[in-house]
């Protein structure tokens, strides 16, 4: 296993994220719909994941996909609690507890899981 590359997967993960939230709350459509840019996020999730685990894939390192995928998580999840709460949620009047308790956390680093889970299985599994 790469952790380098894992980590760097990890980051681009999280910084596509954190991009996208940034824009869709300043984005007058959907700015005031949770609902939406939940859905949004979820299906955007899936190409980001796809996108990090190409990129820790290139170099043809056959690790578990659920080993990279949830390190990604991890990595993403460890920027949120250095970076994003205290500089984006705190900010907004939000906790740790308010932005950890959120459903929404918990489904995106799952669909980041099997993004990547599904992804090493099509590559490496199916030869």
């Amino acid at each position: 296993m790469n952790y380098r590359r894992a980590l760097l997967s990890g980051v681009i993960l999280w910084i596509c994220v954190a991009l996208t939230f940034f824009i869709l709350e300043h984005t007058p459509i959907v700015k005031d719909s949770l609902n939406i840019q939940t859905a949004l996020i979820c299906i955007l999730i899936v190409f980001y994941s796809f996108f990090g685990a190409s990129f820790y894939y290139k170099k043809v390192i056959s690790t578990s996909g659920l080993q990279i995928g949830f390190i990604m998580s991890l990595t993403a999840i460890l920027l949120d609690i250095l970076i994003f709460v205290p500089f984006v949620e705190i900010p907004k009047g939000h906790s740790y507890q308010d932005f950890f308790s959120n459903p929404l956390l918990w489904i995106l680093a799952v669909l980041n899981i099997l993004t990547v889970y599904f992804y090493w299985k099509k590559r490496f599994q199916s030869k």
